[in-house]
Formats: structure tokens, C-alpha cells, sequence
């Protein structure tokens, strides 16, 4: 049932240890429509419920002014809806990228939600925050995850060591860093640019933050590791200090996914890849023979890819799953 209510000093405590609060439309879809119900659910205006799907009866919904929506977050709610989930998660069943990823002392909440977002769109086996770092269910962190935190296995207040004792002989250590950190790293690790680096075992991937990189507790525990332990950089042309976190841990779990991965594209995607190289070649060949390269001199090869489309072809929609074996 739908209860309006006009109290002016109405204030919700949010229990942090239990619930979730997401306040964007699209990420309180995307769970409903993948069986997540929330306990409440609170809006401005009715065209908000014309916009989602269908509220389960056992969720308690509440209509309230905008100014008392406002009250109850902590930034200005320009959708005008909250929903209160229930941490506890139902993954997916799927095949995983053995990943994982430590963050040391990062604190910012939106980096955070940045590598969730993106170690969820990878696979990766977990997401896991050190004592030192942001809270995972904090409202900030939630909303730059858009919902991926409903996606992967994420763990708070775990330390390194802990997380070491628990590793197979088989894993490998890759410390993320600047270049510059890793000259200057103690133990005379070793060092390697990203694209270089062999990341077809499964990896641990340590991630400091943008200020203060990996700690030192950390590289000393770091040095009683038996596996082997690599330092990882992101090269960067122009003079910058280092990438954003967020961005530089998505650069490396991709090229991850791309090494380790045996991405298996659709005919189409396959397709698309030959004629991208018959491209390269007739302009490299153009190029040595000092003449123009024009896109009509392609079409020949090109159309034994992609045969003209004829009125009742049925085209190729379906994709092979990723498989990680």
C-alpha cells in the first residue's frame, strides 16, 4: 500500500550493517529485474512508479515531498526516488576471471565503486577493501557501482595477509603502481608496463591510491610471499603524476580479460575483424606504392565478407558465451 505522508521532521536511520540505499532509477530497474525486492521504497511523484517495474506487495512504499526525500540522502536526489535493498546477494552463476582485487587505503568511495563497476563487467572472482579503505556499502561507493555490487563477491576488512594465507601455490602477486613507484620499490622487484606483462595465471592484483600508493606494511608482507611478485605501471607519454585509480585498475583487469580470456566472438565478430585487417593491408600497400587508398577500392574484398544483404536473409544475433578455460 502506498502511504503519503506530510511530516516535515520525518528522519530515517540507516542501519549500514543490513541494507543498501540506492537512489538512481536505472540501478533500482536493473536489480528489481533481476529478482531483487526492496523492503522500502520511498518517491515524489507517481510517474516514478509509471517508470519502474512493478512493486513486490511485501515492499513498503512511501510517497513524500521532495524537501523530505532531500532530508533523508546526502546529495541533492534529482529523481526523486530511493529503494532500501537487502545486502545480502544472490550471485549470478557464471564462469570467473581468477582475479581478485585488494585495495590498499582507497578511500575514495567513487574510485571504489569504479573498480567494482568494472571487476563485475570482467568476472572477476571478488572485490576485497582493507580495514583501511571506504565502507563498500556506502551511498557514494553504491551509486558509482551502478548496482555491481549485486554482481560480484565483494569483501570489506580483510587484510593482505589474510587474503595470502588463503591462495593456491599457483598465483601469482601484481603490485599496481606508477613508474615512478616502481623504481623506486623496495626488494628489487621486478617491473613490467601492463601490455608486456604475462597475465594468463590467476592474479592477485594489489591496488594503492592515487596519494599514497601500496603502503609499506604492505610491501614487507609482500616480500614473505613464496609466489611470484611483479611490479605493474601504466606508461604514460605526457608528464602526468598517474592515472585515476579507477581507471588505471580497469586498464589492467581488461588486459587481463583479453589475455586470459578466450573471448569468442559471434560470425559477425569475426567477420568484422577480417575485413578490419584487409583494411590495414590495402592502406599499408597503398601507402608503399605512393598511392590513395579510397574506400571503394575495398568494396570487392569487403563484399566476400559481408555478401549484399537480400530481402528475407535472417541476420546472426546470437553470441557464445566468454569461456575462461
Amino acid at each position: 500500500a502506498v502511504v503519503s505522508t506530510q511530516s516535515t521532521g520525518m528522519k530515517m536511520k540507516r542501519n549500514l550493517d543490513k541494507s543498501a540505499f540506492i537512489e538512481h532509477k536505472k540501478t533500482i530497474r536493473d536489480l528489481m529485474e533481476i529478482g531483487h525486492v526492496p523492503s522500502h521504497f520511498f518517491y515524489t511523484h507517481d510517474y516514478v512508479l509509471e517508470q519502474l517495474p512493478p512493486l513486490s506487495e511485501n515492499t513498503s512504499v512511501v510517497q513524500l515531498t521532495e524537501r523530505q526525500l532531500e532530508r533523508m540522502t546526502d546529495i541533492t536526489n534529482d529523481q526523486g526516488v530511493m529503494a532500501v535493498f537487502d545486502r545480502a546477494k544472490e550471485l549470478p552463476k557464471t564462469t570467473r576471471m581468477p582475479l581478485i582485487i585488494w585495495l590498499d587505503r582507497i578511500r575514495n568511495a567513487g574510485n571504489a565503486g569504479a573498480i567494482i563497476r568494472a571487476a563485475a563487467g570482467a568476472s572477476c572472482l571478488s572485490v576485497i577493501f582493507s580495514p583501511e579503505s571506504c565502507n563498500i556499502w556506502c551511498p557514494a561507493t553504491l551509486r558509482a557501482s551502478a548496482g555491481a555490487h549485486y554482481m560480484i563477491p565483494t569483501y570489506q576488512n580483510m587484510s593482505l595477509e589474510e587474503v595470502c594465507r588463503s591462495l593456491p601455490e599457483n598465483w601469482q602477486i601484481c603490485l599496481l603502481q606508477t613508474e615512478k613507484s616502481c623504481r623506486g620499490s623496495p626488494g628489487n622487484l621486478p617491473a613490467s608496463p601492463y601490455h608486456a606483462m604475462q597475465l594468463t595465471q590467476p592474479t592477485l592484483m594489489v591496488v594503492g591510491g592515487e596519494a599514497t600508493g601500496i603502503t609499506e606494511d604492505v610491501m614487507r608482507l609482500i616480500e614473505g610471499f613464496k609466489g611470484d611478485v611483479t611490479n605493474i605501471f601504466i606508461p604514460i607519454i605526457h608528464p602526468l603524476d598517474s592515472l585515476n585509480v579507477g581507471m588505471a585498475s580497469s586498464i589492467l583487469i581488461y588486459e587481463m580479460m583479453k589475455q586470459y580470456g578466450s573471448i569468442k566472438l559471434s560470425s559477425e565478430g569475426q567477420e568484422v575483424l577480417r575485413a578490419s585487417e584487409i583494411a590495414r593491408q590495402h592502406c599499408r600497400l597503398g601507402t608503399a606504392r605512393g598511392v590513395s587508398t579510397e574506400v571503394s577500392d575495398l568494396v570487392p574484398e569487403l563484399e566476400k565478407i559481408f555478401p549484399p544483404h537480400k530481402e528475407g536473409d535472417e541476420e546472426e544475433t546470437d553470441l557464445e558465451p566468454i569461456n575462461f578455460n
